[in-house]
């Protein structure tokens, strides 16, 4: 597959006449009317000075669409006062790129629904441009595309910060670590070679998202690894000045210092629940990594196996320091397999953790919300290279994020619905 920007066939493109070429194109709100996509708008006077304007040069401009390459006949202009040039303004393209923002607005879809880098959009273009072009599965260059994501993650913002919230009074967070940042740019700035190890302590982020059960993503964060409470109380405090503190019945995290102490901090009334989904994963793959299955474990290693699932959700310290007994107990009378040796020494590493949360108020909660948002974040993280500047890596989480919570449910009960959706139908 080629790469870069390749010539357009210019013997292939279809002239726009009334609005029309062999369909009819959509009609765009321009300046309180609406005119066909592609027409041509000449300027009336100067920007400048105001004073009128006399044609200069004809020029023929051709734009990538997914209506195939249009050519539209436009005129350079230039004032009759101060000499300022201008040019006639074509519906629907922005700038002086040669592609449609409808066509740019495709090649998002495929960067974001292809779960794509931006560098491999031209192959997971082929899915959507075949047969548009005379170039199957032509796509913006990373560059013009990458422009696009910025602008638009302005949009996507006001759209996640703005929107009405429903749900059920539990909001969830979490972070997640994110490459950023040009290591030739920042060794310049600091005058020096970076080690590996420093590099790979600068280059990471942490990226916290606020999510309600429905998957709906309200608000995030980016910081430093392993940030101080005080990194995430901006995020805790644009959330209380969204949502009333009283319709907020109980957040939902994982056993992170920083994320327990900006809670505390803004909403110290609160009832905070931790997650311990990934503790049960971590179990369970103990053993399927020796036994396949869980049907295979043998009855023995079961009782130890069930007992550690107990320990996991207790809900007091009480009930936990039962259950830890019975596991410390039943692995000092038995020859246990490896797995269960494995899941023994675990246990004891969350009978401490558990412990002092359960001490201090928490309770356990086995929801997956965040698992299932970072897991698409994955998708990307896996194709993408580093997010580079800071600000780049926001406008991008913008718009995955806004992108998420219109995207309808493929599967289950809610097909065909986004979380946005489903939220208002739940609660009104």
């Amino acid at each position: 597959m080629p790469k870069g920007n390749i010539p357009i066939n210019k013997s292939l493109a279809k002239e726009v006449e009334n609005g029309r070429i062999i369909q009819v194109l959509p009609d765009i709100p321009v300046n309180r009317v609406r005119l066909p996509l592609f027409t041509t708008i000449p300027p009336t006077q100067c920007s400048v000075c105001g004073s009128p304007l006399k044609s200069n040069e004809n020029y023929d401009r051709f734009i990538i669409s997914s209506y195939g390459i249009i050519i539209c006949p436009v005129i350079y202009r230039i004032c009759s006062k101060c000499g300022k040039h201008h040019t006639d303004t074509i519906v629907g393209v922005t700038g002086s790129a040669n592609y449609s923002d409808e066509y740019k607005e495709k090649q998002s879809a495929v960067r974001y629904n292809g779960r794509c880098s931006l560098w491999n959009t031209r192959i997971v273009g082929e899915i959507f441009t075949e047969g548009l072009t005379d170039i199957s599965g032509r796509a913006p260059c990373p560059t013009t595309l990458w422009a696009y994501e910025q602008k638009k993650g302005k949009i996507s913002a006001k759209e996640l910060l703005d929107q009405e919230i429903n749900f059920d009074g539990t909001l969830h967070i979490d972070g997640y670590w994110v490459k950023s940042g040009w290591r030739i740019y920042i060794e310049g700035q600091l005058g020096r070679t970076l080690t590996q190890r420093e590099w790979k302590k600068l280059r990471y982020k942490s990226i916290y998202v606020v999510a309600t059960e429905d998957k709906v993503v309200l608000d995030f964060e980016i910081t430093h690894i392993n940030p101080s409470y005080l990194e995430l109380i901006p995020l805790l405090d644009r959330i209380k000045d969204r949502i009333p503190e009283e319709k907020i019945l109980k957040i939902v995290s994982d056993e992170e210092t920083a994320i327990i102490n900006a809670v505390s901090t803004v909403f110290p009334d609160v009832v905070h629940s931790f997650c311990v989904l990934h503790q049960l994963k971590n179990l369970t793959k103990k053993y399927l990594d020796e036994f396949g299955s869980v049907e295979k474990i043998p009855s023995i290693d079961l009782e130890l196996y069930e007992l550690a699932q107990k320990l996991i959700l207790a809900e007091t310290s009480i009930h936990s320091s039962i259950f830890y007994q019975g596991i410390v107990k039943l692995a000092s009378s038995t020859e246990l397999s490896r797995a269960s040796q494995k899941a023994t020494a675990y246990a004891k590493k969350i009978y401490r953790n558990n412990r002092l949360l359960l001490e201090r108020g928490f309770i356990p909660e086995t929801n997956n919300v965040m698992e299932q948002l970072f897991s698409l974040i994955d998708n990307f993280v896996d194709q993408a290279r580093s997010f580079k500047a800071t600000f780049s890596t926001v406008n991008f989480f913008y718009n995955l994020f806004a992108s998420m919570n219109r995207r309808c449910f493929n599967t289950g009960d809610w097909k065909g619905f986004s979380p946005l959706n489903r939220a208002k139908m739940k609660y009104g």
